[in-house]
């Protein structure tokens, strides 16, 4: 899932071209992209123009060393350099880095066939006094190749999380190529130092690099003003569906886990998904919850809540609730009204996880345990919801197969990210509270 970075270069003829080449290679690899230079990566028996035409075309930035030697006989670094200008000139690669190193002259390499990346702003050392001391040209070349990228945050190992980091980073490239300060700007109002600010001002890499850091996690209070800030650079479709991509960011990720069947094991043996008990009051906290189990990917869970309160009639209070509850189960399994609610027509789903939310306080505890044991022997996979509005777990975790969701929610976190969602509610709208005109 790393950024893959090409690097043509003519190494085996020019020494400072292979000084560059050895000293970017590993900080790029440390700072977490894919690094596709032929010498290395190239196998025996590959038909080598095959490979090199395939990471041309699939890279996401390149890299054209050029020194003295490659100049005087192009060859292919020429061809390759051809094909990443015009990827790059018809929006195809985020960027393509020219560097000069040693005395090359740009008339000969115009002549030689370079014109079109010469266009391009090139690192490349240039002395106010004329000195060239020793190393300093392809240090100076290599550190200015270097200070256009961002490092990549592999701390985590879970494909979900970058999955989630890079549809972010989408919307984030779109605000870029429109507006190109949106990304400064919004790093500023998300509260980024100096140090990272540098590193969202770099070409390659940055919309990865704010992606994670708008997906930190905890309540963040700056988070919508940065939304807001890019609001400008973005449609209202991807303004929308960006602000619901960050907010479950704000979720523990520990205990989002608990969500997730795997993890959340329940203490005595049972071929089905244990009973949840949270000590949420909102259903839309639930729903947080999971989405950030599943790092947000999409088609990954159905969901439903029993509404508060049963009708008034002469079913006893279990009949009431467990009609009720194969009711919103039709939602949840996508059950048309009139097919009947039976392993017929529900099956599992790989990939796909189902939740049922219920209130303990509207109903008694008996007929919680004898309803969810009910629906679970229907529906083994279906993971059942108990909220306990804040309470202690209590009566609620004596019902077989409970798993109590822990750490538990704090009043204060629960009210915090309703509030956060309801400001990026705002962003969205045109009545926004946010005005850029408004933010300091």
């Amino acid at each position: 899932m790393s950024l893959r970075i090409f690097i043509s270069h003519g190494a085996g003829r020019d020494a400072g071209v292979r000084a560059v080449l050895d000293n970017i290679v590993p900080r790029l690899t440390a700072s977490g992209y894919d690094v596709f230079v032929d010498v290395e990566k190239l196998r025996a028996g590959d038909e080598w123009h095959e490979v090199l035409y395939r990471e041309m075309y699939q890279c996401d930035a390149a890299i054209v060393l050029l020194g003295p030697e490659t100049v005087a006989a192009p060859r292919w670094v020429r061809r390759e350099a051809e094909v990443l200008v015009g990827r790059f000139k018809v929006g195809g690669l985020a960027a393509v880095l020219p560097g000069i190193v040693g005395a090359v002259s740009t008339a000969e390499a115009r002549k030689q066939g370079f014109d079109a990346l010469l266009s391009i702003q090139a690192a490349t050392w240039q002395s106010p006094d004329g000195e060239r001391p020793a190393g300093a040209d392809t240090l100076t070349v290599a550190d200015r190749i270097m200070a256009e990228f961002s490092p990549q945050d592999l701390r985590t190992a879970n494909p979900g999380a970058r999955d989630w980091a890079l549809r972010v980073a989408r919307y984030l490239e779109s605000a870029r190529r429109r507006s190109p300060s949106s990304l400064l700007d919004a790093a500023r109002r998300l509260g980024l130092t100096d140090e990272e600010l540098v590193h969202v001002s770099a070409r390659i890499g940055a919309e990865l690099f704010l992606s994670h850091r708008m997906l930190s996690g905890g309540i963040r209070e700056e988070l919508p003003t940065a939304v807001e800030w890019l609001k400008p650079a973005l449609g209202a479709d991807q303004l929308r569906q960006l602000s619901a991509e960050v907010l479950p960011s704000w979720v523990d990720q520990e205990s989002a886990r608990r969500f997730l069947p795997a993890a959340a094991a329940a203490p005595q043996p049972y071929d089905g998904s244990p009973v949840l008990v949270f000590n949420a009051y909102e259903e839309w906290t639930v729903e947080q919850y999971v989405r950030r189990a599943v790092c947000n990917a999409p088609d990954t869970y159905s969901f439903g809540a029993l509404e508060r309160g049963l009708p008034d009639d002469d079913a006893s209070s279990s009949e009431a609730l467990e009609a009720a509850c194969r009711t919103a189960l039709r939602q949840v399994f996508r059950v048309p009204p009139r097919m009947p609610l039976n392993s017929r027509t529900v099956q599992p789903k790989d990939g796909t996880f189902s939740y049922l939310v219920l209130s303990a306080a509207d109903h008694a505890v008996e007929d919680l345990a004898q309803v969810t044991r009910s629906l679970r022997d229907d529906f083994p996979w279906l993971i059942v919801v108990v909220l306990t509005g804040g309470a202690e777990p209590g009566p609620v975790a004596r019902i077989a197969d409970t798993v109590v969701v822990v750490p538990p929610i704090t009043v204060e976190t629960e009210l915090a990210a309703y509030h956060l969602k309801q400001r990026l509610d705002a962003v969205v709208q045109d009545s926004g509270t946010f005005p850029l005109s408004e933010v300091s």
